[in-house]
């Protein structure tokens, strides 16, 4: 694979890594992008076919442009996933950490400093908090202390 296809795909990866944490993006591709990205999939598929029918086409350029709608759709599968395991793990520390001070103090503090892309939030009462972070396509994860429990919510919610 020469330089320039290997750069194509390292920008193909970063711009999946980053859309889906982007509401705009997430919205234009999943209202206006989607029927499109079919129509790309299925006719760089009959594209790939025929190269590998016909010797005169280059096979191993159809191979790449077929790979590049997958390779786009699973680094943003890869990337919400990975975002998720880690916040939800950051989280629960973040969690554990509340409730001891819950104990030890019997009040949750006003603030908190959190990790990067983690909001907390203490109630009014004073007695719950509220733990929430993005996992991408514009799905906010949130633990509510009073129920201890996570909940996901999609941007209809």
């Amino acid at each position: 694979m020469n330089r320039n296809k290997k750069i194509a795909l390292l920008i193909i990866i970063l711009i999946g890594i980053i859309v889906p944490f982007i509401p705009s993006f997430t919205v234009i591709e999943m209202f206006f992008l989607l029927i499109p990205f079919a129509i790309i999939f299925v006719v760089t598929l009959i594209y790939l076919i025929i190269s590998l029918i016909n010797e005169n086409i280059s096979t191993s350029k159809a191979l790449f442009i077929f790979s590049i709608l997958p390779i786009f759709i699973i680094s943003q599968i890869v990337s919400g996933f990975t975002v998720d395991n880690i916040q939800r793990v950051r989280s629960n520390r973040i969690i554990s950490e509340l409730e001891q001070i819950k104990s030890e103090k019997g009040i949750l503090p006003e603030k908190y400093d959190v990790i990067a892309g983690i909001e907390y939030i203490r109630m009014k009462d004073n007695e719950h908090f509220v733990i929430k972070y993005s996992r991408g396509f514009m799905v906010t994860e949130k633990y509510e202390s009073e129920n201890k429990n996570w909940k996901s919510y999609g941007w209809n919610d």
